[in-house]
C-alpha cells in the first residue's frame, strides 16, 4: 500500500472532527449497500447519489492533509476501468438485476476502502499547529468550567464542620483569592499584573493573566452599588484598555453574582461579548447563573 508515502502526509484537520466526518460518510455509504433497487430509474438515481458520495469522499481526503495529491486521496480514488475489449459472437447485455449487483459490488469496494481508512485515523500524524489549537481549546474550556462552578466551591468552604474558620466571600478581593487558589489546579503560570495603557490617563490593573494560554481574566462581584448598569459601564471601559495588552487573544470576564443583583444576565453578557473582534475574543461568565 506504500507505507513510505503514508508517513509523509500530515493531517491538517482537527482529528476528532475529522473522524466524525469520516464516520458520517462511512455510514452514508453503508446505506447505499442496503437499499433495494427494483427499476432502471431507481438504479440511475441510486448510482448518481453514490457518485456524489464518492466525489465528496475524494475531496475530503484531498483537503484533510497538507498535500492535496496525498497517498490516501490517490489510493482511495475510484478507478473506472480500462478501455473495453473486443467481443466475438453475439453479445448478451446484462439483465437489470445483474447490472444492479455489479454496481453494488463497486460500491462495496469503495465503502470497504473508506472503512480501512477510518480505522487508521487515530494513527495519523497531526499538524503541530492543530495540536496546539486543540490543547488551547481544552485549557479554555477548563477555565470556563471552573468559573461556572465557583459558587458551589465557595458554598462548600463556607459550610465547614465543627464551626471551623473558613473563607467567607464578602467582596471582590475574596473572590480573587479563592479564584487564584482554584486556578492553580489547572494552570501553571498565573500572574497578577499592573497594566497602564495610555487611555485618558486611566490605569487598569489586570486581575489575572494566564501567560501560556494568553488569557486575561477580569474579576467583578456584583453588589447593591454595582448592578448591571454600573458593571456594564465599568467593563466596557476596561475592555477598551485591555485590548492594548500585548500577546493575549482572550479576555474572560468573571462576575460573581452571589446575591443576585444582576437581573438580566443574558443581556449583560450579550452587550459585553459584542465587543469581540476578529483577533480579540470577549467571553463573560456570570455565576451563579
Amino acid at each position: 500500500m506504500g507505507d513510505k508515502n503514508e508517513q509523509k502526509v500530515i493531517l491538517v484537520f482537527d482529528k476528532v472532527e475529522f473522524k466524525l466526518k469520516a464516520n458520517e460518510r462511512l455510514q452514508y455509504g453503508l446505506e447505499f449497500l442496503s437499499q433495494q433497487i427494483l427499476t432502471k430509474k431507481e438504479q440511475d438515481e441510486w448510482w448518481d447519489a453514490f457518485i456524489d458520495w464518492d466525489v465528496y469522499k475524494e475531496e475530503l481526503l484531498k483537503q484533510a492533509f497538507d498535500r492535496p495529491d496525498n497517498f490516501y486521496a490517490q489510493d482511495y480514488k475510484r478507478h473506472t476501468g480500462g478501455g473495453g475489449g473486443i467481443f466475438l459472437g453475439n453479445y448478451v447485455p446484462p439483465t437489470l438485476q445483474e447490472s444492479i449487483e455489479s454496481a453494488r459490488d463497486g460500491m462495496k469496494y469503495q465503502v470497504r476502502k473508506l472503512k480501512w481508512f477510518y480505522e487508521k485515523i487515530d494513527l495519523l500524524k497531526v499538524s503541530e499547529i492543530i495540536s496546539k489549537t486543540d490543547n488551547s481549546k481544552e485549557k479554555f474550556n477548563q477555565l470556563l468550567n471552573l468559573l461556572s462552578r465557583f459558587h458551589k466551591v465557595a458554598q462548600e468552604l463556607r459550610d465547614r464542620r465543627q464551626s471551623r474558620d473558613t473563607l467567607i466571600i464578602k467582596d471582590e478581593y475574596d473572590v480573587q483569592d479563592l479564584l487564584n487558589a482554584t486556578l492553580n489546579l489547572h494552570f501553571d503560570d498565573i500572574r497578577k499584573e499592573d497594566f497602564s495603557p495610555s487611555t485618558a490617563g486611566g490605569n487598569s490593573r489586570l486581575d489575572f493573566v494566564l501567560k501560556k494560554e494568553k488569557i486575561i481574566i477580569e474579576v467583578k462581584m456584583s453588589s447593591e452599588r454595582l448592578g448591571s448598569k454600573e458593571l456594564g459601564e465599568e467593563l466596557l471601559i476596561d475592555i477598551g484598555r485591555y485590548k492594548e495588552y500585548p500577546d493575549c487573544n482572550d479576555l474572560v470576564i468573571f462576575i460573581y453574582d452571589k446575591a443576585g443583583h444582576i437581573r438580566n444576565k443574558k443581556g449583560l453578557i450579550n452587550e459585553l461579548e459584542k465587543q469581540s473582534t476578529s483577533n480579540w475574543k470577549v467571553t463573560v461568565v456570570i455565576n451563579p447563573d
